[in-house]
């Protein structure tokens, strides 16, 4: 199909007076700040655990990067402004709930980065190219280490950005170098290390994996091929896997609809699955990277 179709089929789904509830912000997305505190509630009873050695580091580690991982979507909401229409509160919320995957970044420093990756999915100069690459061990090794990688992208682009916003990038990054030294310097480097930083790493690398790994491939680009460009994971999920992707299982229907809250893809994929054909959406898998045709239900 061609891209032209594409978008015509994409916007005559967008106008659709049975889905105009389904675009834009509420005031506040209660589920979204549910999961934004369950994230935080979760990680500290974690840790909590940990450190009254009710668990060992084998079990803190796992259920601390879930916790870290599932914080990315509160992050990822407020910086399509999905969180709420309240603009102070939803940058707020989604600045804090970056703390826990990517220490002192913000919303609007994330946003610049985030919203070039959708303006060049699948692109050589795509932000998030690094993370899909064909070598997997070269993904979550990216993905672990993706502050350095957008540190070394937001300074290729320093001349281009606004006064206010180099300010507040270094104002972070400072902050956040100077956490690594004092914590690893300090006699509970161990403790901070187990608590703190491998949960972080797993949870970057649990992240990217499920957002852009298994999703995206370079040279597959969204600006010829918005249908195809992004994989849709699982699109026959039950509710228990759409909770545990918060509903990144239709990570599609965010490409094609970045003003949808993520409670709300699965509303619109029932709809976009009647529309288009099943070879032009490419449904792939959880362990799985390869694209295939989708095949509708019955």
């Amino acid at each position: 199909m061609e891209t032209k179709q594409q978008r015509e089929i994409i916007n005559q789904v967008r106008k659709m007076p049975e889905l105009a509830d389904a675009f834009g912000p509420p005031p506040l997305a209660w589920q979204t700040v549910l999961v934004f505190l369950l994230s935080f509630i979760g990680f500290g009873l974690s840790t909590y655990a940990f450190f009254t050695e009710m668990v060992a580091p084998f079990i803190t580690v796992p259920l601390s990067a879930f916790f870290v991982f599932w914080s990315f979507t509160p992050l990822h909401e407020a910086v399509h402004r999905n969180l709420s229409s309240v603009s102070w509160l939803n940058d707020s919320i989604g600045t804090m709930s970056a703390q826990l995957l990517l220490p002192g970044f913000s919303s609007g420093l994330y946003r610049y980065l985030h919203i070039t990756h959708h303006t060049r999915t699948g692109q050589t100069d795509d932000p998030d190219i690094k993370f899909t690459d064909k070598n997997l061990l070269l993904c979550w090794r990216n993905s672990a280490f993706m502050d350095v990688l957008w540190t070394k992208y937001y300074f290729s682009v320093w001349s281009e950005r606004p006064v206010a916003e180099r300010a507040q990038f270094t104002l972070g990054l400072v902050l956040y170098i100077a956490m690594f030294v004092v914590a690893l310097s300090s006699p509970y480097a161990v403790e901070f290390s187990i608590a703190f930083l491998m949960p972080m790493f797993l949870g970057r690398i649990i992240t990217v994996y499920l957002f852009a790994t298994i999703q995206h491939e370079e040279g597959h680009e969204q600006r010829h091929d918005p249908l195809g460009a992004t994989s849709i994971q699982d699109a026959h999920s039950n509710l228990f896997q759409r909770i545990f992707m918060l509903g990144q299982s239709q990570h599609l229907i965010h490409h094609l609809y970045t003003n949808v809250p993520w409670y709300n893809y699965e509303r619109i994929w029932q709809v976009i699955q009647t529309k288009v054909p099943g070879t032009n959406i490419s449904h792939g898998g959880y362990f799985a990277r390869n694209k295939k045709a989708f095949v509708p239900k019955g």
